[in-house]
């Protein structure tokens, strides 16, 4: 039996990144994940950094945030904090984001505000003195008229006009998580995926045990912790019932739907930040050369059925995409895939798809010991959690080793002589050796992120379960198995054969 100072179960970016934290500070740490890093929530954000113009949304309105005045200070609380992480991260890691031109039209129907829109925006730069710029311009009507993309929104004529900002973009979210996993493990941290936790409980030696199963090998195994991190995000009430814990519920899952497309030329790299006529935002985001849009929120439990797009869903994104862009009459065979992104939000009995706010909870002083867990975790906050988490664990044991440096740089990129871009081969030969890829989804998507492409490596995947035969024992049966199942995960969860039936 392995003892550690703290035990995490979630592998996503919230579990990586207090695990990158509590290794550096010298805590003994152990990461329990069951299926792979970075698999479930951090694998389908919204991918921005974001700067927190949405904790100002129409929904929230004036008259909320007077009658209601811990809402407002909880808005400001998370726009700046989404202000600062945003500041942080550009600096620290510029090889992970990139930045895009956001758009956000104004009608005089007063959809969003021009006040509004032009306060919340103001408020943003105020809370982040000194943080990266935000770079808003307010496009008046006549200059709209000459803009490429632009052109395209419907009803020129009732437009006050368009302000424009800069967002950041996660070049691949998966990465980011990936990397934070290494730095954990380059501190000392042991982080394993594919673990079943069966059992969690305190015992009488003022510990906790935490007993699981291998999945690559199906032994059972035991860990002790003097600390308990709960980090399974969607999944963290879940992990909490495995241990029979008085723990009261503080997830409330809810999922967001965003469909793949390709623009026209005019659009590449552009993209438009509104709301939709039912007053949920909704988003253009470029990704390379296409474009995502939405999300479609809808609140669900957390199962694995329960995050995958519906018909319905399609035909209302679609609705609302034409909607605003009238010209492009966007249609089934224009959408490339779609996905449904895992939302942890946390638990409000007022809110039927949860809070919007990302919580620390510490249960030492309610009769839960050393137990922390964190609710509402967002990748663009990610490393603001980290830092809390292990706070908070500090606060009631001592590490058991020396501290080490903490590093939020991106990892080189690994290359070959033989790679393209369509089959970069010694990523993902690296990633199958040395980062834990057990399946080609996880080999295409989170070690390299050849899956998030136009066609989603289904072109090139016979190629990779070739590739990778020598480190995985697969015979060549085997690994034509392998590329079948990866194309069928690609029509199950991605609608992927939609664009092309």
């Amino acid at each position: 039996m392995s003892v550690f100072d703290a035990v995490i179960v979630g592998g996503g970016i919230i579990g990586a990144s207090a695990a990158s934290h509590l290794a550096a500070a010298g805590f003994s740490t152990v990461l329990l994940e069951q299926g792979d890093f970075a698999g479930a929530t951090s694998g389908r954000s919204s991918r921005l950094q974001h700067c927190g113009l949405t904790y100002f949304s129409p929904g929230r309105s004036l008259a909320n945030f007077l009658f209601h005045p811990k809402l407002a200070l909880h808005s400001i609380d998370h726009a700046a904090r989404s202000m600062r992480e945003r500041s942080a991260f550009v600096r620290a890691t510029p090889e992970r984001v990139r930045p895009l031109t956001f758009f956000a039209p104004l009608y005089k129907d007063g959809s969003i505000p021009v006040w509004k829109a032009r306060l919340g925006l103001n408020l943003l730069e105020k809370l982040d003195p000194g943080g990266v710029s935000l770079d808003i311009r307010h496009i008046p009507p006549a200059e709209v008229r000459h803009h490429p993309a632009l052109t395209h929104l419907r009803d020129a004529g009732d437009l006050y006009g368009v302000l424009s900002f800069t967002e950041y973009q996660f070049d691949w979210p998966e990465r980011i998580c990936l990397d934070t996993i290494l730095h954990a493990r380059d501190a000392g941290a042991v982080t394993r995926n594919y673990v079943r936790v069966d059992k969690v409980e305190r015992t009488s030696d003022q510990f906790w045990t935490v007993t699981a199963v291998d999945l690559r090998t199906d032994l059972a195994f035991t860990v002790k912790a003097k600390a308990f991190v709960n980090a399974a995000g969607a999944w963290i009430d879940h992990v909490a019932r495995a241990g029979n814990l008085p723990i009261p519920r503080l997830n409330q899952g809810a999922k967001g739907t965003n469909i793949m497309v390709r623009l026209p030329e005019a659009f590449r790299g552009q993209g438009f930040e509104t709301i939709m006529r039912d007053g949920d935002p909704f988003y253009v985001i470029p990704w390379d050369d296409l474009h995502y849009f939405g999300p479609m929120d809808a609140a669900v439990e957390p199962t694995a059925e329960n995050f995958r797009t519906r018909d319905e869903e399609i035909s209302h994104l679609l609705a609302e995409m034409n909607h605003l862009f009238p010209t492009l009459q966007l249609g089934r065979k224009d959408v490339l895939y779609t996905w449904s992104g895992v939302r942890p939000r946390t638990f409000d009995p007022q809110a039927p798809m949860g809070g919007m706010t990302s919580e620390l909870h510490d249960f030492s002083r309610r009769g839960v010991p050393a137990y922390v867990t964190y609710s509402g975790g967002l990748i663009m906050t990610h490393r603001h959690a980290g830092r809390a988490i292990t706070a908070a664990v500090g606060s009631q044991i001592q590490p058991s080793g020396a501290s080490r440096p903490l590093t939020y740089a991106a990892r080189p990129p690994i290359t070959g002589p033989q790679d393209t871009d369509e089959l970069p081969m010694a990523a993902i030969r690296h990633g199958a050796t040395h980062e834990d890829a057990r399946t080609l989804t996880d080999m295409l998507f989170r070690r390299v992120k050849t899956g998030w492409g136009e066609r989603m490596g289904a072109d090139t995947v016979d190629d990779v379960a070739d590739g990778v035969r020598d480190i995985t024992g697969w015979s060549a049966a085997e690994a034509r198995r392998q590329a079948g199942d990866y194309r069928d995960f690609l029509a199950r969860e991605f609608n992927f054969p939609l664009a092309n039936s």
